[in-house]
């Protein structure tokens, strides 16, 4: 072991590289941490009326129960295309048993990568869904919900960059490329990933970490 300590004390590029992978996994977990408790406190359905689940203030109540930010044009879009969808016939139909709903409205969010839901009654717009009553409702009891799942933000983005090279302000070609993929790892929008590229004229490989907020 002190024979590998010594042979990296002698490469100081070997060192370097050692320290910034270290930083970077620990930083890696911290914030994977965090997202994971993000989400274990957060509830991703809300039910709601349908007229409320149609205003921009439905779709933040919702949103400040699943812990996410939304800027307010999202929250005014995602009301928006509700009402739209109200009026149209649902993409998706489910059949399940009362008891089973909300653990089937859960596994929906999760299925279709939204951010969270709304549920309302698909008969009475002034009606707010009681899901303790539905669930004790007899098994065979039939139960129509309507069920909006919101998509905040993406869960994954991905970029391509390429920077010219130049000759005084002329330029001369391509003088690097770099892409990168990243993750959300909050509710606010906020990704970190990994990018990497080439310089032409440097002629060397780049890869780092990549933080977008």
């Amino acid at each position: 072991m002190s024979h590998i300590y010594e042979k990296m004390i002698a490469n100081p590029k070997t060192v370097t590289l050692f320290f910034f992978l270290l930083l970077l996994f620990i930083i890696i977990v911290f914030i994977v941490g965090y997202y994971a408790w993000q989400h274990h406190t957060a509830e991703v359905v809300t039910y709601e009326k349908q007229i409320q689940a149609q205003t921009a203030e439905g779709i933040e109540l919702a949103a400040k129960v699943a812990h996410i930010e939304m800027l307010e044009s999202q929250l005014k879009d995602a009301s928006g295309q509700i009402t739209e969808l109200a009026n149209k016939p649902p993409e998706k139909v489910i059949v399940t048993v009362p008891y089973e709903v909300e653990k089937t409205v859960v596994k929906e969010v999760a299925a279709k990568g939204a951010d969270f839901a709304i549920v309302t009654d698909s008969k009475d717009p002034e009606k707010e869904v009681n899901i303790k009553e539905i669930t004790k409702l007899p098994e065979n009891t039939p139960v129509t919900l309507n069920q909006y799942n919101v998509f905040a933000y993406k869960k994954v983005i991905r970029g391509i960059n390429v920077y010219p090279s130049f000759n005084g302000i002329k330029p001369t070609g391509i003088g690097e490329i770099t892409g990168d993929v990243s993750r959300k790892i909050s509710n606010d929008g906020k990704y970190i990933g990994i990018v990497g590229g080439y310089d032409f004229d440097n002629k060397k490989v780049k890869i780092g970490l990549r933080v977008t907020f």
